[in-house]
């Protein structure tokens, strides 16, 4: 009995660490504070991770501890194949709209009326 306790830990210590290098990270530099899922966020550098396995894409600000943001991803334009974080814009505020890491985009996250958007921002690469 202990022997099987004993594996089923090493077991799920061996899954833990493989999900954690599926991940992927990328680093992009947000100059503006923003709005994602009704939350502000400031100004700053925010790390993107994705899990290709999951189909998810996590958002979290660097060096301070804040409310990690996570969404699904789905197909997308596999012309854009780099990483990018596109925002609607309404005078200063800014809403985050979709992540796009290469073949993968979250869907439109910016629940608002297009009428309100008078212009976009993208930052990344």
């Amino acid at each position: 009995m202990l022997m099987r306790f004993r594996n089923l830990v090493l077991l799920s210590a061996a899954l833990c660490t493989s999900a954690a290098f599926a991940a992927e990270l990328k680093a992009v530099d947000v100059p503006f504070s923003f709005v994602a899922k009704n939350h502000a966020y400031e100004a700053g550098s925010y790390t993107l991770s994705v899990d290709r396995t999951r189909s998810m894409v996590t958002l979290e600000k660097i060096g301070t501890p804040s409310q990690p943001l996570t969404w699904i991803m789905l197909p997308a334009d596999s012309s854009h194949p780099k990483v990018s974080l596109i925002f609607d814009v309404t005078g200063a505020e800014h809403v985050l709209r979709t992540i796009q890491y290469g073949t993968l985009a979250t869907p439109n996250l910016d629940a608002r009326p297009k009428q309100r958007v008078e212009g976009t921002s993208t930052i990344g690469e």
